[in-house]
């Protein structure tokens, strides 16, 4: 006789009887009850459709389409999927395939009872051990589903970051263990709450014991979800030539832990992921050109016409030079012993050595226009003036200044 039911899922019946602080003997009573009432639940159902009874026939008829409809439902959306759109394995239409394709067997099965036991009235113990299954394997089935949408997703995000390859595929180990233990931990403690074990307990005592081992690794934590932010944030990857503090170096890895720079010095230098990012941090390889700043003077004795001409000249020799940018020449005033000039410009290649190249040849070229044009670089000089004196004193006074300056002279070579 048809049984109309309602179109909600009524919460499973728990047949385990379980007393306020429940132990873990007790979840595991729990759960041994759970496989009896299965088993006797699948025993009865096979015999319940052996004896050929219509109710038991119109059960077995509809739960077969049920599965039939879903089983050609997952079958029509894997062919519909791969034809949509994609820009590589990890596109939205290619993580919704994958996705499809994790719903299991068992699943379409249960939920096809489950649609039979709506129509159709089975008995009481079929009933009871119908709703437990269904609701474990949705739980394992919403569990897989939920991991591969994470772990997709993190690949997705790492298959399109243009970081260190190696240490991309380390983040994405350790995000991905992580993401399933929690997943996991998630799906066994609704499992254990469905067939009627108390986690109450059990949470209590996973709370402690996961707040002593976050105390007792809080500093490997911290670099490894440092190391996470490094390698996903990317202020910095391998190679790259960077400054914090005092510190120069080049990256070298990026581990989960540290990273380690090559100083110019030629030492290694191995620093805490988290120490690292509490500093400053200049990234030398992201400039797209570097700055140089020097200046020169000439000597007072320079006509104003010439010294007019100078920083045309120099503009000029700066435009015309292959990989470099003006940004200003002027004159910036009168020194102690000399007419001083500023000179700012751009070497446009960032690299450390090649930008010193490029300055090196363009102040050698300054040097060299400067000689043809007859231009005096300064050097600090002092000019001393004697007043009128007799005679013998005024060779006196020339002679103690001429050993005077012969004395600096000598120095100054030495």
């Amino acid at each position: 006789m048809l049984k109309k039911l309602d179109l909600f899922l009524t919460p499973p019946a728990r047949n385990v009887q379980t007393a306020p602080d429940s132990t873990p003997p007790e979840a595991l009573e729990a759960v041994s009850e759970m496989a009896d009432t299965t088993s006797e639940a699948a025993l009865t159902l096979f015999q319940w459709i052996s004896s050929g009874q219509r109710e038991a026939l119109i059960a077995l008829a509809i739960a077969t389409g049920a599965a039939l409809l879903l089983f050609l439902a997952r079958a029509g959306l894997l062919r519909v999927l791969p034809r949509l759109p994609r820009r590589d394995p990890y596109s939205l239409s290619a993580i919704l395939r994958r996705m499809v394709e994790r719903v299991r067997t068992y699943f379409i099965l249960t939920a096809s009872l489950l649609v039979a036991q709506h129509f159709v009235g089975f008995p009481e113990p079929v009933e009871a051990g119908i709703q437990i299954i269904f609701v474990l394997a949705s739980v394992v089935q919403v569990a897989e589903l939920v991991q591969e949408a994470v772990v997709s997703s993190i690949k997705r995000s790492a298959a399109r970051n243009s970081g260190d390859a190696a240490a991309m595929a380390s983040a994405v180990n350790v995000m991905k263990w992580l993401a399933s233990v929690a997943i996991w931990s998630v799906a066994l403690l609704l499992i254990l709450d469905n067939i009627g074990a108390d986690v109450t307990a059990l949470l209590a005592g996973l709370g402690i014991g996961g707040v002593a081992i976050g105390l007792a690794a809080q500093g490997i934590f911290q670099d490894l979800f440092s190391a996470l932010s490094i390698i996903f944030d990317r202020p910095f990857q391998r190679g790259d030539a960077i400054k914090y503090g005092d510190t120069w170096g080049r990256i070298e890895d990026i581990g989960l832990k540290t990273t380690r720079i090559r100083s110019i010095n030629g030492e290694q230098i191995i620093i805490s992921n988290t120490n690292l990012l509490d500093l400053e941090i200049h990234n030398m390889a992201r400039m797209p050109k570097r700055r140089v700043d020097s200046g020169f003077g000439i000597v007072y004795s320079t006509h104003p016409d010439v010294a007019d001409r100078v920083v045309g000249m120099v503009s000029k020799l700066v435009n015309e030079m292959d990989g470099v940018e003006l940004e200003c020449c002027n004159f910036l005033g009168f020194g102690d012993s000399s007419l001083d000039f500023e000179l700012i410009f751009y070497s446009l290649n960032p690299d450390y050595r090649r930008s010193k190249a490029v300055t090196s040849k363009l102040l050698l070229a300054v040097f060299r226009m400067f000689h043809e044009e007859g231009i005096e670089f300064a050097f600090p000089t002092q000019t001393i003036h004697l007043a009128s004196v007799p005679g013998e004193a005024t060779g006196e006074i020339a002679g103690a200044v001429e050993r005077s300056l012969q004395r600096v002279t000598i120095g100054q070579a030495a």
